[in-house]
């Protein structure tokens, strides 16, 4: 017995062995030191290395595995070559992944149906979709039958460029193909046309799930929510939502945002905010800006500023850095609520934060202060603007309406020409603060002239019956 000693063929069984094992780093070592054993690597020592590597994530290793198979003059095989593209795919290296698929025939071996499906996904995650889809027409060329993880990674790659038909088109081509869906595909399909705003096709493709006895998983009821979300179901959000649970499915964070999301964009701020708290209550914690946006947004909604502030500051807490979003919620709280003092201090915080506001959150402090009858600060807010964004049309019309509360109409007036110059359509509001401001000087006849440019824009119908009190300067803002 003191005379066996192991050949290639154990070394390489035993690496195998390790890779199946997950041991990527005992393989490795087992590997290298088989030269030292005086013991020449093969073709199989290589692929199980480099399968080991792959699988482990390690695709810098692998590759490098790879390229010193020429130096050794090793002839790869298809397996090593599998190898080597799936551990550039986990890793993101799509462009590697492509060439080395397209070396295959270079050395005279042709690429199967692995070889495609690693080359496909690895196109997918690079959000190469047009190159997946070419790869899938090569393999038909080819002759060579995709098997359900090529339509998988074909779906995948249309979702994530947005292109709903074509991911249909290959969910459908499943069934022609007499290639079983699995959930993966369901789930792929599904979010790609939630993606694609087809929330109907979505929930269809969703209650299919059931009717070819498949068991969803979280992915698929994740994508189901989100397509309500964006569709403005909230009923039918939380319905799915709650059926997670039923099914002995753990809701994660991207379920929870989805239904936070649905609710406070219904205005449900009261079952978002349950939501929230049951987020909370359990181990996942809601480590994420998403899940606090929508809650701040929900409070928003539902004219709950100090609620938005208490969530807003409890980001802090969690460590989650505050992005533009959290900070045009709560100054849109505040501004509803009517604390144009507090938004303004968030509108400064936000500047102090190193966060670039957006048209929205120079709006909303505008607004603010126009609520408060502050419009020496409404106009000052409105002519820095210029050094972040473009004014629009809400920006106008939230500094039109502050000067007619602070009964400017002379600078309302300005604002409106201002409008005109910027080739800026004056809606409805914007010419409604302007004749209040100008009635409750007693200026009508800039009143009739207003009143005028109105019916040439082919407005006048919607003034018509309500604007007798607007002449007069009686109304409130419209």
């Amino acid at each position: 017995m003191a005379n066996i000693h192991p050949d290639v063929i154990a070394y390489s069984a035993l690496i195998s062995a390790f890779e199946k094992g997950g041991q990527w780093e005992h393989a490795l070592i087992l590997f290298q030191a088989m030269p030292r054993a005086n013991i020449v690597p093969n073709v199989i020592s290589y692929s199980a290395a480099i399968s080991a590597l792959e699988k482990a994530g390690q695709w810098q290793q692998a590759l490098t595995l790879f390229e010193a198979m020429s130096t050794a003059q090793v002839q790869p095989n298809v397996i090593s070559c599998n190898a080597v593209i799936s551990a550039c795919e986990k890793g993101g290296q799509w462009e590697h992944a492509l060439t080395l698929f397209h070396a295959i025939r270079a050395i005279n071996l042709a690429p199967d149906v692995i070889s495609y499906n690693a080359a496909i996904s690895a196109c997918q995650k690079g959000g190469e979709w047009q190159q997946a889809l070419t790869l899938f027409e090569m393999m038909l060329v080819m002759r060579i039958r995709p098997s359900v993880i090529s339509y998988n990674a074909a779906i995948s790659a249309c979702e994530k460029g947005g292109q709903w038909q074509e991911a249909l088109v290959f969910f459908h081509a499943l069934s022609k193909a007499y290639v079983p869906p699995s959930i993966v595909s369901y789930s792929a399909a599904i979010s790609a046309c939630e993606k694609g705003s087809q929330v109907q096709q979505a929930l269809t493709l969703f209650d299919e799930i059931s009717e070819v006895k498949i068991r969803p998983n979280l992915i698929s009821c994740s994508a189901a929510i989100s397509a309500c979300e964006k569709g403005g179901q909230w009923q039918q959000a939380l319905l799915l939502f709650e059926s997670i649970t039923m099914q002995s499915i753990e809701p994660d964070v991207v379920s929870y945002n989805a239904v936070i999301s649905a609710c406070e964009k219904a205005g449900e701020w009261q079952q978002a905010l349950a939501l929230f708290k049951a987020m909370c209550d359990t181990r996942l914690h809601p480590r994420n800006v998403i899940t606090y946006n929508a809650a701040i947004s929900a409070c928003e909604k539902g004219v709950q500023w100090e609620l938005a502030l208490t969530l807003f500051e409890a980001m802090l807490e969690a460590n989650i850095e505050r992005d533009v979003i959290s900070y045009n919620a709560a100054i849109s709280a505040c501004e509803k609520g009517g604390q144009w003092t507090q938004a303004l201090i968030l509108f400064a915080m936000l500047r102090v934060a190193d966060v670039a506001p957006n048209v929205i959150s120079h709006n909303a402090a505008i607004s603010a202060c126009e609520k408060g009858g502050q419009w020496q600060h409404a106009i000052s807010l409105f002519e820095a603007m210029i050094e972040d964004v473009d004014r629009d049309v809400i920006s106008y019309s939230a500094a039109i309406n502050a000067c007619q509360r602070g009964g400017q109409w002379q600078q309302a007036l300005l604002l409106m020409e201002e409008m005109t110059r910027a080739t800026i359509d004056a809606g409805v509001i914007c010419y409604c603060a302007a004749m209040n401001a100008c009635g409750k000087a007693s200026q009508l006849q800039l009143v009739l002239t207003l009143m005028e440019e109105i019916s040439k824009q082919a407005l006048v119908q919607i003034l018509l019956g309500g604007s007798s009190h607007l002449i007069t300067g009686t109304s409130g803002t419209i």
